[in-house]
């Protein structure tokens, strides 16, 4: 078994997280074949842990591409650099943005053409 190993470095921060794995033969030749989305899966949730940054479909697909083409080319060591949003849950209720607060002029719907087709309740025509 070789042991492969992934440097993401998160971006403005230059801070690093590592992950790593052991490939055996097989696995080296073809490696989509070991990433599996179970196993994506626990990369994504180990480099979360770690980071404590959220890691989204395009970040892992960015990990996953790049990591699988470097080991086909025989490098055990993978680096990236990415811009990982911070998911910091404790301060969410320091939040100072209060949005938009203005109220949206009222569209009044033109309903003068609308007439009464057949029937005790007839449906409306609107053409």
């Amino acid at each position: 078994m070789v042991q492969y190993c992934l440097n993401i470095t998160k971006k403005n921060t230059n801070q690093q997280y590592r992950y790593t794995v052991d490939l055996e033969q097989h696995y080296e030749d073809e490696p989509t074949i070991f990433f599996t989305p179970i196993v994506c899966n626990k990369i994504k949730n180990e480099l979360e842990s770690q980071s404590n940054c959220k890691i989204n479909d395009m970040h892992l697909k960015t990990i996953i591409k790049t990591w699988v083409q470097d080991i086909k080319e025989g490098y055990r060591d993978s680096s990236l650099i990415l811009d990982l949003p911070v998911t910091n849950h404790q301060n969410i209720h320091n939040l100072t943005e209060l949005g938009n607060q203005e109220i949206p002029p009222l569209i009044y719907p033109e309903i003068s053409n609308l007439e009464p087709k057949i029937g005790a309740l007839p449906p409306l025509d609107f053409s």
